[in-house]
């Protein structure tokens, strides 16, 4: 026999009602009945408008249930107002089966053998195991898993690629690898993946550095090696690059040279033969600013550990230069210095990021933000960049660096 999505619907809330019964615990002296009304299944049956058609198959539906002596229903005035469970455990196993589900019990405890497995394996990281860890407190208390079954096995699967990933990926790549379908990443669990992460450091602490949530979770992929599209790291300045493979490529100041995070990787050798190195945080700024002998890098978005190692690779080979940061002078912007300096421990020092470029171009200053306020704040708790914050702090105004560029440059 074939059943109806309304009977379905309605085996299932009184197998639901059921099995969190004190009766199905097995703790109750008194028998129980369980019932349900009409409405729970079919939210219009009582409307005065509702569709005929629909409130009569409605109504046939429940009586082949009652026929076969899964439901009693009782009524008042013709109209169905009480639908209740025949109840005894033959009944209840032909629901299930009917339902394609297994006993309550039986469910909680594969599925906390399914979460004590994943726990107890050495190779699971931290942060899975501790999301297993409460959806374990969970069942034990009583309460649903955080997610369904088969949602807990696909972000348990991306939890564990995601931080174990060494090499860049994009996210449709992920969801097509993991997933099967390039659209269900972005559909169905980046947000919840994003979620797990951003509880748990390292990830935790990068909310610190962006401006909202959404720049927090594009820093959290990055940091992971994922992204939405393929990363550049954009050079200009005289130098030359040698790859593993012997392949070499010549960097000139007057040709801007934008290279792969894949082919970064394979970077052996990078030899720079001017004597200044500048970092620049945006791209508008990179195309404009010229400067004789300075070799600059644009580094394109969130600085993960695969920048910075770089970054790293590009001092030890050249560590006789100097290193220069020109951003916006605004809080993010000397966050953006302070996380270069503390994350490569290479001495960068500001370029043009000072009182005297805020005062030269005072008529384009605009007004500090919410978020301004609080990186200010923990810049200066700390005792980082205090006279420059105080004075921004203090007459409320910041200053994007296109403006110094597009000026000093034109």
């Amino acid at each position: 026999m074939t059943f109806s999505k309304i009977q379905k619907k309605t085996l299932e809330l009184l197998l639901k009602k059921y099995e969190a019964s004190k009766t199905y615990n097995e703790s109750n002296e008194i028998t129980q009945s369980f019932s349900i009304s009409p409405e729970k299944v079919f939210s219009d049956y009582t409307n005065d408008f509702a569709d005929v058609d629909k409130i009569h198959d409605f109504e046939n539906d429940l009586e082949t249930l009652e026929k076969i002596k899964l439901v009693a229903i009782f009524k008042k005035n013709d109209r169905i107002n009480k639908i209740t469970a025949i109840s005894m455990d033959e009944n209840w196993n032909r629901i299930r089966q009917i339902l394609g589900v297994k006993d309550k019990n039986t469910r909680l405890k594969e599925e906390t053998d399914f979460y004590s497995a994943i726990y107890d394996d050495s190779s699971s990281d931290q942060i899975v195991k501790d999301f297993c860890k409460q959806q374990i407190e969970r069942l034990e208390t009583g309460k649903k898993a955080q997610f369904v079954h088969e949602e807990s096995k696909n972000i348990i699967a991306l939890l564990n690629y995601i931080l174990k990933n060494k090499n860049e990926i994009l996210e449709r790549e992920l969801s097509i690898s993991l997933l099967s379908n390039s659209k269900t990443w972005e559909e169905k669990y980046k947000k919840k993946i994003l979620k797990i992460l951003r509880q748990n450091e390292p990830f935790a602490s990068l909310a610190e550095n962006c401006a909202d949530e959404k720049e927090t979770d594009k820093a959290i992929l990055e940091e992971c090696n994922i992204f939405s599209n393929p990363s550049y790291v954009y050079f200009k300045g005289s130098g030359t690059i040698t790859f593993e493979n012997g392949n070499c490529i010549k960097i000139f100041p007057d040709i801007p040279l934008a290279l792969s995070s894949a082919a970064i990787s394979k970077i052996e050798i990078f030899e720079i033969a001017d004597n200044k190195i500048m970092t620049v945080e945006n791209l508008t700024s990179f195309n404009r600013i010229k400067k004789t002998n300075t070799f600059f890098i644009f580094l394109s978005g969130y600085h993960n550990s695969a920048k910075q190692i770089f970054l790293k690779k590009i001092f030890n080979q050249n560590s006789n230069k100097e290193y220069y940061h020109f951003g916006d002078i605004d809080p993010d912007g000397f966050l953006i210095l302070d996380n270069l300096r503390s994350k490569t421990q290479i001495d960068f020092k500001a370029y043009k990021m000072g009182i005297a470029e805020l005062q030269k171009y005072s008529s384009y200053t605009k007004p500090l933000e919410k978020n301004d306020l609080r990186k200010a704040e923990s810049l200066i708790t700390k005792g980082k960049y205090t006279e420059i914050l105080d004075y921004m702090l203090k007459r409320n105004l910041k200053l994007e660096q296109e403006i110094i560029s597009w000026k000093e440059e034109s």
